[in-house]
């Protein structure tokens, strides 16, 4: 069956939508209970390396504020919560919030998908952008403000990048660049459009000019803000401690680390050859700081951590850069 773009659009964002609907409607969460209220919501995310994630907490506060002009009986969500002191206004902050960004982000998803770049039949887009999406939902048993608002400028970038490989303009340069200022404003983990961006232009270009110096400036707008927010706030924390030993020795971890593994081979196997493979594999190692930063302060149980290296690679299995020249 075929359907045209906007009946495409319209099915994912309902998707997008039902899915993320029933994972925060239909299931208690326990694992993010104590930051559903606003005052720990500002202990937490005002203090540490969560303080220089800062574009997504000001959007989960507006959201909060706008709530709190409105006059919602919130007992019609029939929200049961595993801490007494949660509120339902700040969940539903949180649903509406990672909600719009996942629908965005499946939006982004499907234009990447019909580009000339990208190499697979209709039914397979389809699928792709599915599990792309069921696999968001089901990593947001972890509940932060800036995951899948994360994940969106990721995947913006990567559109861009496609642009930018097919011509190499300044214009569509500067919007890259601006994308990942943005995008590091909310997340570090915007890291990875810089290796993403070192994988597709050493695809295309080889050991260029023509690499090096997007990656440059690239490079340099990313630390400009990675550091100056951390000179601004005259703090230079790059994480919350060791985890490395509890990573390697609690069960729940190894669970974790079993999901990297699957959601890794899930990947190659979909690459459409040998190419699609070695892409996928060139990203994993420019990314091993991302990686590595996972392992050490990260906790793998939380998969969410390798939900944006999955969501590269997946669509990196299906694209041709021949079709650039």
């Amino acid at each position: 069956m075929k359907i045209n773009l906007f009946s495409k659009i319209i099915f994912i964002l309902l998707l997008a939508f039902t899915v993320n609907s029933f994972v925060y409607f239909s299931f208690g969460n326990l694992y993010s209970s104590t930051v559903l209220n606003y005052a720990d919501f500002e202990n937490q995310f005002h203090s540490g390396i969560y303080q220089y994630r800062i574009l997504s907490g000001y959007f989960l506060i507006w959201i909060y504020d706008f709530l709190s002009s409105l006059n919602i009986d919130y007992q019609i969500f029939k929200l049961k919560f595993f801490n007494t002191d949660a509120e339902p206004k700040m969940y539903l902050s949180f649903f509406i919030l990672n909600t719009i960004f996942l629908i965005l982000s499946s939006i982004v998803l499907v234009f990447i998908t019909e580009t000339k770049n990208f190499i697979a039949t209709q039914s397979e887009k389809i699928l792709m952008i599915s599990v792309a999406i069921f696999a968001i939902s089901l990593s947001q048993f972890v509940i932060v403000p800036y995951d899948v608002s994360s994940y969106f400028f990721l995947l913006f970038f990567f559109f861009f990048l496609l642009k930018y490989l097919e011509k190499d303009s300044a214009l569509n340069l500067i919007i890259l660049l601006v994308i990942l200022i943005i995008s590091t404003f909310n997340r570090e983990s915007s890291a990875l459009s810089l290796s993403l961006a070192a994988t597709l232009l050493y695809a295309k270009f080889g050991l260029k000019k023509k690499m090096y110096l997007p990656i440059i400036f690239l490079f340099v707008s990313f630390i400009a803000v990675y550091l100056g927010m951390r000179l601004w706030s005259e703090s230079f924390s790059t994480n919350d401690g060791n985890l490395l030993e509890e990573n390697f020795s609690q069960p729940k971890n190894f669970l974790g680390i079993l999901f990297w593994m699957i959601f890794f081979i899930f990947t190659l196997i979909l690459a459409k050859d040998r190419k699609g493979v070695r892409l996928i594999l060139i990203f994993h190692v420019l990314s091993f700081p991302y990686i590595l930063m996972c392992f050490y302060t990260g906790i793998l149980y939380e998969v969410r951590l390798y939900i944006p290296i999955f969501l590269t690679s997946l669509i990196l299995s299906r694209t041709e850069f021949s079709r650039f020249d």
